[in-house]
């Protein structure tokens, strides 16, 4: 039996490296068309579609995004590899969020871009992997207002606030949403993430907690409730 067991993960790492590499190429050629064909075939084969999103996709992201910190990628070509993994990620998000039974079981999370970032990319990604992961999500899209942020966290009594910034100019509005959430005396816990914010910066505003990715983000959720 254990044989079997092993047999069949190897496999599975198999068809992931493989479906890794495919979707590199795709992904470097901004090949929408080819890269969607790679993820339905993979989901046809037996690969879930959460797993795709964290072997896959997720890593092929959070390494574009290093290359842009190292100067080796523009951002005009980052935005075209996040477009076309967007491409993928429409397929693949709503076949997440319909395998999952939204009871809100570990407690609710308002996420959203804030104000001034119009690019959303990532952030999909994360509700879904967050909804996945037990949380009951309330999306607010991009470039949301900071009033909108702390209204909507009381109103669905939330326990958490995930905000997301990719562009560094936004990162002024960040701080002042952590502030005014400090201000206010809120409850909330508070999450940032994206391609702009840092730990060290997470720190410096005083939000409780950073991640660079969804499922670092899931594991950071955790412990925030668990310590709360």
């Amino acid at each position: 039996m254990m044989h079997e067991l092993n047999d069949e993960r190897n496999e599975t790492n198999t068809n992931t490296d493989e479906l890794g590499r495919n979707v590199s190429i795709a992904i470097e050629e901004w090949d929408k068309p080819k890269l969607v064909e790679l993820v339905q075939h993979a989901m046809a084969s037996g690969l879930s579609a959460l797993a795709i999103v964290q072997d896959v996709l997720c890593p092929k992201l959070l390494a574009a995004c290093r290359s842009y910190d190292a100067f080796d990628l523009s951002f005009s070509e980052l935005l075209l590899m996040a477009d076309t993994i967007k491409a993928a990620l429409d397929v693949l998000i709503p076949e997440i969020k319909a395998a999952t039974e939204e009871t809100g079981q570990k407690g609710t999370v308002v996420i959203g871009t804030v104000e001034g970032d119009i690019h959303d990319f990532g952030k999909e990604l994360v509700a879904a992997v967050f909804q996945s992961g037990g949380y009951r999500v309330v999306d607010l899209g991009r470039d949301v207002p900071l009033e909108k942020f702390i209204k909507t966290a009381e109103e669905e009594n939330a326990d958490i606030i995930a905000i997301s910034a990719l562009m560094t100019p936004a990162l002024i509005n960040m701080e002042k949403l952590i502030k005014r959430i400090k201000d206010r005396n809120m409850k909330v816990k508070t999450i940032i993430g994206g391609l702009a914010p840092s730990k060290d910066f997470a720190r410096r505003i005083g939000a409780d907690s950073w991640a660079e990715d969804a499922l670092a983000g899931l594991h950071e959720l955790d412990a925030l409730l668990k310590n709360s």
